[in-house]
């Protein structure tokens, strides 16, 4: 959810409004890669983990130790090996775009053009793709070749003024964005780069909140960076220095500028990403919750248990139907509804065996366990 913003000087009410939507803020329009993101509707393709820029921006960079400097390829949660598996997920996904990352996605120049290329015949023009980038020098005839592949958008990651220079490199057949870190401190470096960015043509700047992640912790502490309150990722102040920018804004630049907190990620658009394939692969003994994530009943056991047999003819017992039974054959456990497992769990328990509700994410392979209650 967010909220179009005129009036920025309410800031008690704003940060209140904020908070309690869990939302953006932005002035002018946003963008249409922004407005699918929040929707959950853009598969996340992560063509490599290596940088150009490692010791630049490194100190900040979230990205996990699994993909951070290495070559490997992500659609979403899961490990691509094939063109097949990108589509795979975009359809699980009802994906309605994608937005390209890394890692550099232009080191791999050849693989990016190849994958717009793939989802633009297989999705149709109407499949919207952006791509992020921390390029210093772009070729104009690498921007030509993304843009002939499809690319509709094109979103610069810029730290400095000198480093705006990069934005020349980019024509009319593209939506140009640029993405810059809320760092607390710079406040007056940070406008004098947004005014830098007039000199281009740049369509909208998104302001993203500083976060706290396990391979930048270190980098953050070093620098005196502590975590807000109440929050399990965002810097302290980095909202700050991102709503007075805001302000600012409304009467130093006509640029649309979007704001973007750290619990947006999480609270919103992770979660409607998650819904959105939850809907899809779910069984039909699991039930989705708000949160996108999916519960059902497990009974457990070992391997070499040789009462198995008898878990067989509890559920004909109570007739539980074939389409609500799965033998799941890697956890050596069967799974079925909620509502079965809590029927059948005193007699089952009474033979030995661990009945309980498992929760756990709708992504494939395999599916992070988040909870399990023991009935």
């Amino acid at each position: 959810m967010y909220v179009t913003v005129c009036g920025l000087s309410e800031g008690d009410i704003l940060r209140k409004l904020l908070k309690s939507m869990g939302g953006s803020i932005f002035i002018g329009e946003l963008s249409r890669g922004c407005q699918l993101c929040m929707k959950g509707g853009k598969l996340v393709l992560f063509v490599t983990g290596l940088c150009e820029n490692p010791v630049t921006c490194s100190w900040y960079c979230p990205i996990s130790y699994e993909r951070k400097g290495r070559d490997v390829i992500y659609a979403n949660e899961c490990l691509v090996h094939n063109d097949g598996d990108i589509i795979n997920e975009a359809i699980l996904s009802s994906a309605d775009g994608t937005g390209i990352t890394g890692g550099e996605p232009l080191l791999v120049l050849d693989r990016t053009i190849h994958y717009i290329q793939l989802l633009k015949d297989y999705f149709g023009e109407v499949h919207h793709i952006h791509l992020y980038t921390a390029m210093k020098r772009i070729d104009k005839y690498d921007i030509k070749k993304l843009a002939d592949a499809g690319l509709d958008e094109i979103r610069f990651h810029i730290l400095t003024e000198e480093e705006s220079g990069v934005l020349a490199s980019v024509d009319d057949s593209l939506n140009v964005g640029v993405e810059i870190p809320a760092i607390p401190e710079r406040m007056e470096s940070m406008k004098k780069l947004i005014k830098s960015f007039e000199k281009y043509r740049v369509d909208f700047l998104n302001i993203n909140e500083l976060e706290f992640a396990e391979t930048n912790a270190y980098q953050l502490k070093e620098r005196g960076f502590k975590l807000e309150n109440y929050s399990i990722a965002a810097v302290e102040g980095s909202e700050d220095v991102a709503i007075e920018l805001l302000k600012w804004a409304e009467s130093n630049t006509d640029l649309n500028i979007h704001y973007c907190p750290s619990r947006l990620k999480g609270g919103v658009q992770l979660k409607n990403r998650l819904l959105r394939r939850a809907k899809n692969v779910a069984k039909p003994y699991e039930k989705i919750t708000r949160e996108g994530l999916l519960l059902k009943g497990v009974i457990i056991f070992d391997k070499s248990d040789e009462n198995i047999n008898s878990l067989y003819s509890i559920f004909k017992k109570h007739k539980t139907p074939d389409k609500l039974l799965y033998f799941n054959p890697k956890k050596f456990r069967i799974e079925t509804s909620i509502e079965i497992a809590k029927k059948i769990a005193e007699e089952t328990k009474k033979k030995g065996f661990k009945v309980g509700i498992l929760e756990e994410y709708p992504t494939d392979p395999p599916r992070l366990e988040t909870a399990y209650t023991p009935l």
